[in-house]
């Protein structure tokens, strides 16, 4: 079982640890404990970015958010969720369509889109499935999917 990380060790570490960390949390959202661990570090207040990456409260991670919790969407996550395709390809063409040349892998875009879908689709019920190549002329390369937790 995994050490269970506290504020005061996040305390405890260099930029380039925390950095380190949140970036891996981000793409690493295959459980809520991870989900946990990047919220715990956003909420610290504690430094953990370089400029050029976006992060919660960065407009861009706010048009990423608005687009993945708007009820408008949900069908459309659940709609692929059920067809064992990655959310994120269904949600792909309106972050495009919001952010343009701000959504890209780069910027860790693809990765806080990937790890917003996750949370959404956790507190829906859902668990991490396999990941899938995105279809063609997508900005991520690859996507997760996700599966009804059974009873």
């Amino acid at each position: 079982m995994a050490k269970h990380i506290t504020l005061d060790e996040l305390n405890g570490w260099t930029f380039e640890q925390r950095q380190t960390f949140y970036r891996n949390g981000l793409a690493r959202f295959d459980n809520a404990e991870a989900v946990r661990l990047v919220e715990m570090m956003v909420a610290s207040g504690l430094p953990f970015r370089r400029g050029k990456e976006i992060a919660h409260g960065d407009r861009e991670m706010k048009a990423l958010e608005a687009i993945v919790y708007s009820p408008y969407n949900e069908k459309l996550l659940l709609d692929a969720a059920a067809a064992g395709k990655p959310p994120l390809g269904a949600l792909e063409p309106l972050i495009v369509e919001d952010l343009g040349e701000d959504y890209r892998a780069d910027n860790g875009g693809t990765i806080a889109a990937g790890y917003l879908i996750a949370r959404r689709l956790y507190a829906l019920g859902f668990e991490k499935g396999n990941s899938q190549k995105m279809p063609d002329g997508s900005v991520a390369k690859t996507a997760a999917t996700f599966r009804k937790k059974r009873a």
